[in-house]
This record gives C-alpha cells, sequence and structure tokens, in this order.
C-alpha cells in the first residue's frame, strides 16, 4: 500500500499543473485564434480556455513554495479580464496560507475528488481495448460519452485533449462502432488515468475496468512506476478504480469566486 508524502502529492500536483499548461498550448495550436491562454499562479498552473470550460482553473498552486497573498491579484485579473470565474482547484498539502487568502478573499466551496494512487505492475492488460491514432474517431466518441450528442464544441475540446503530446488515446469498440473512450498521460515515470467515458447506450457493461487495465499496461510498457486519477467521491467510476487496486491519496477542494 503506498503512504502519500508531500513529495508524491508535489508530483502528482505538479504532472496536474503541467497538464492544464499543454491543454492551453495544444489549443492554440490547433485553434490560433483562440483567446485561450495560461499564466503561472503560486508554483501551479492557471488555465482559460473559454469562460465555460470545465478545463479552464488553477491546478497545483501553493505546492512548492509559500503563497504570498499578493499573487492572487494577477490571477485574479487574469480571470476577470475574460469573464470567468477563478476556479482553484487545492490539494490539502498545499501551503495553508493559500486557504486562508482565498477565504479573507470571498472564495466559496465548489466541489470535493479524490486523488487515487496505485503503484504499476506488469499485471494488468486488455485486449479488446486499442490504443488509437485516429484523433478525429476518439474525439466523436469522446464527445458523445461526455455530453449525450456529438456537438461542435464537445468535439473541440475533446479534440484539444487528443492531441496533447504527452498522451496516448484508448477506445473500446462494439463491433465497428466505438463504445467508450479514455486517455493516459505520461510524465516522468507517472501515468495520468483520464478522461474515461462510456457512451449511454454501452454503460453499465464493465467496459470502464477495461479502460482501466488497459492505460495500466501502458503505464507499464512505458516505464512508469505509480499511476493516479481524479474521481467524484462515491461514484461508479471511484468504485472501479478501487475494483482495479486504486486507493485514495488525499482528497481535493475546489474553491470558487464566481464572475459577477
Amino acid at each position: 500500500m503506498l503512504h502519500c508524502d508531500l513529495a508524491l502529492a508535489v508530483r502528482l500536483e505538479k504532472a496536474a499543473a503541467a497538464m492544464g499548461r499543454d491543454v492551453v498550448d495544444t489549443h492554440r495550436r490547433l485553434f490560433p485564434a483562440s483567446n485561450a491562454a495560461w499564466i503561472d499562479c503560486a508554483g501551479g498552473v492557471a488555465s482559460f480556455l473559454d469562460e465555460a470550460s470545465p478545463l479552464t482553473q488553477i491546478r497545483g498552486a501553493g505546492m512548492i513554495t509559500p503563497t504570498a497573498e499578493s499573487s492572487l491579484d494577477a490571477v485574479e485579473a487574469f480571470y476577470e479580464e475574460r469573464m470567468a470565474p477563478v476556479s482553484f482547484v487545492l490539494s490539502p498539502f498545499a501551503d495553508a496560507a493559500l486557504f486562508t487568502y482565498l477565504s479573507r478573499r470571498g472564495y466559496e466551496l465548489g466541489a470535493f475528488e479524490h486523488t487515487l494512487v496505485r503503484e504499476v505492475t506488469p499485471h494488468d492488460a486488455d485486449p479488446d481495448v486499442a490504443e488509437t491514432t485516429d484523433e478525429q474517431e476518439w474525439s466523436r466518441a469522446m464527445a458523445e460519452a461526455f455530453f449525450d450528442v456529438v456537438t461542435p464544441s464537445g468535439v473541440e475540446l475533446a479534440h484539444t485533449i487528443s492531441a496533447v503530446p504527452t498522451c496516448k488515446n484508448v477506445i473500446v469498440r462494439a463491433g465497428d462502432d466505438p463504445a467508450a473512450a479514455a486517455q493516459i498521460d505520461i510524465r516522468d515515470g507517472l501515468a495520468t488515468l483520464q478522461c474515461d467515458g462510456t457512451i449511454r447506450r454501452y454503460r453499465e457493461a464493465g467496459l470502464q475496468k477495461k479502460l482501466i487495465r488497459a492505460r495500466l499496461h501502458i503505464a507499464f510498457t512505458s516505464g512508469c512506476d505509480i499511476a493516479t486519477a481524479d474521481v467524484q467521491p462515491g461514484s461508479l467510476s471511484h468504485r472501479n478504480y478501487e475494483k482495479c487496486g486504486f486507493q485514495i491519496a488525499y482528497t481535493k477542494v475546489t474553491l470558487i469566486k464566481p464572475c459577477f
């Protein structure tokens, strides 16, 4: 069983922040007219895709150096200029002063998410799951899995995520048709399992566990020692990851300052 200490938490949050930065850079490469941008924030990354994007948020803040309250002025101005809420996703290992500063500034509780971890071993694989380089097919499957309909905005978001250079995309098929899809991000020996999505008509068939096992195999063959994933506490995803050997490392909190 893994014990989560500060060193592991820094490693996990550093990867999450880097993914936020790379998503923005990838989006700007694919869509040059976009207003997507990112800035440093207290050792983490503040990302903006658009005012309603779930990826418009701050990750990894307060993990490396003490936080000066004055540093929050720049990040709040960054989001205010773009008419977007300020959303911090914070680890319990983050600088305690950061929580105090955000409370003073009127931030509200948004959500909790569990960060799960597991050691990578050679024992996981699933022959029914294939890695795919067809970003268009993966993006359409992901858009349908998350939004139930394939919309241009959903496909655009999925296309951005699919093209991040450190990521590999996997897909499960029902006959010739995509049924479920997911992604693995590999950085410095850490494998982040993310973007698990199953198209509605194929749900409750155990496809997420197939996606988890297949990505753990990719993690092993890529030389990773640790795998991680973020899940909603008590969700079906939480249960499926635990069945595949993951454990809770810590619980993150989202603190939000609405855009008025």
